[in-house]
């Protein structure tokens, strides 16, 4: 997660598509289905979101809680409290943050300022409280190897920026890894294919607008983690979300600065070699789902024009929903969402699409909240 929360590009590298705009976009969906209600006593500030196991959470700054809800019936179960940060004076010292469920158990990791958290979502108790730092600093994104029973959660905000890993049996450090010249770290995926973590990096010496880095789960377990490869990545400023797609598709949110070219960009993910660069950007959380075969991008940057307003001085965005079609590569739909929309999450059992948002949105989005679309 960046900056605030953090133009024309190629529709794709083989072919271009028609596009369509609007919730009802014919063939393209997703149809808005309703709004969740999430009041709050302060400003309605929220960060990642993720499914799992039929339960939808949500990291709410503004509660100081993690929300659960059904994902099927849509309704709010729980607000956990567990001493979260809550809104401080910066995003880098606000918490909940990073959500990461563990499949399988009632266990979500949670990051926060200097610790992950570890919640027992059936109990509603915190289990643990892993300190990483004493920065003051909050511990960001996160990703789970299930395999080899590791999360991984970035630290993108510390000077210098570091990555740490935990045992999610014993809840235990296992190594911690710092990435010195990096300008900040983004969002992370593991890979079961090719057995790596999979990290974006906004910017290094060798490749200042950014890069993805691939550290191999063997070096984490052998308590050793190295970055075995940067990938370069071309035709994206500023990467800030990541979803691994079908074969070694992995497609990245681009989030530039001010004046920046918005593009979402799909590489393989074992050489960085690029697939498509698409007409679509601002995006910072993304989501694949293997159900509809398609990702999810929540351009809470997003500009009608492409062309980034971040920084800008009282800068306004046209906070959208980027759906693409994974098999083609194409962009399929760009759907209007409320302001902040920088958060998505995606159940494929239910077919349906998490985004909220913040207040001052459109009528169709009333008050705070989250939206919930249709995968198609």
């Amino acid at each position: 997660m960046k900056k605030a929360y953090v133009a024309f590009a190629m529709m794709s590298l083989t072919a271009a598509a028609a596009v369509a705009w609007g919730a009802d976009a014919a063939g393209g969906g997703p149809k808005l289905i309703t709004t969740i209600p999430v009041a709050s006593e302060k400003p309605f500030g929220f960060d990642i979101s993720a499914v799992s196991d039929g339960n939808y959470y949500l990291a709410d700054g503004a509660n100081g809680t993690l929300d659960v809800f059904d994902a099927t019936t849509m309704k709010l179960r729980d607000r956990i409290k567990a001493d979260f940060a809550g809104i401080g004076p910066s995003r880098e010292k606000s918490g909940p943050s990073g959500v990461l469920p563990i499949p399988g158990t009632s266990l979500v990791y949670v990051g926060d300022v200097n610790a992950v958290k570890v919640i027992d979502v059936a109990s509603k108790q915190l289990v643990k409280r892993i300190e990483v730092s004493a920065s003051g600093i909050r511990v960001d994104e996160g990703c789970l190897a299930p395999k080899h029973h590791v999360a991984m959660f970035a630290s993108g905000a510390e000077q210098p920026p570091f990555v740490t890993f935990f045992n999610t049996d014993t809840h235990a450090v296992i190594a911690k890894m710092p990435l010195a010249d990096s300008t900040g770290l983004e969002a992370c995926e593991f890979d079961p294919k090719n057995d790596n973590f999979v990290l974006n990096n906004d910017g290094t010496k060798a490749n200042p607008k950014g890069e993805v880095d691939l550290i191999p789960v063997k070096s984490v377990l052998e308590g050793k983690p190295v970055v075995q490869a940067a990938l370069k990545l071309k035709g994206c400023e500023g990467p800030s979300g990541l979803a691994l797609g079908p074969g070694n598709d992995a497609l990245i949110g681009c989030d530039p600065d001010e004046g920046g070219k918005q593009t979402t960009l799909i590489i393989d993910r074992t050489n960085g070699t690029p697939l498509a660069q698409l007409p679509f950007g601002g995006a910072d959380e993304v989501a694949y789902d293997p159900v509809s075969n398609r990702y999810f991008l929540a351009g809470g940057h997003h500009s009608a024009d492409n062309v980034s307003r971040v920084g800008a001085k009282d800068a306004k965005f046209d906070s959208a929903l980027g759906i693409i079609d994974a098999s083609t590569r194409s962009l399929v739909a760009i759907v209007p969402t409320g302001k902040s929309s920088h958060s998505v999450a995606v159940d494929g059992a239910s077919h349906h699409v998490f985004v909220p948002y913040g207040a001052g949105s459109s009528a169709q989005f009333p008050g705070t909240g989250v939206a919930v679309f249709a995968t198609e």
